[in-house]
């Protein structure tokens, strides 16, 4: 068995597909339809999906957290909060790595971390 794919749910695919672009991910979508834009990390498509375009009733917010292994924590930390993004959790050791959470666009929350 292999996952190689996760997909969120999104309010407003272009504002969304914004913010991974150019803030989380730096770089533009591997692939896009009307109801996804899929970013391809390192061979995982990371994906947000439009359920306007099905009429499917989401909750959004907090069901899925998606946790993002990362190099240098403290600046990503760092850039990320001087761009004024919604930090959940501080930035803290946790059991051998050091980790952060933050709220995107759509109110789901990232959580980043990295191996001490």
């Amino acid at each position: 068995m292999k996952i190689n794919s996760l997909y969120i749910s999104v309010k407003d695919r272009d504002r969304a597909k914004n913010f991974y672009q150019n803030i989380i991910f730096e770089r533009k979508p591997s692939l896009e339809t009307d109801r996804f834009v899929f970013f391809n990390i390192d061979g995982f498509l990371f994906g947000l999906f439009d359920p306007i375009v099905t009429g499917e009733k989401i909750q959004y917010g907090n069901n899925t957290v998606p946790t993002i292994e990362v190099n240098d924590i403290n600046s990503l930390c760092e850039r990320l909060t001087e761009l004024g993004l919604k930090i959940i959790l501080l930035l803290q050791e946790v059991s051998g790595t050091k980790i952060f959470q933050i709220e995107d666009t759509e109110s789901n929350i990232l959580e980043f971390y990295q191996w001490i």
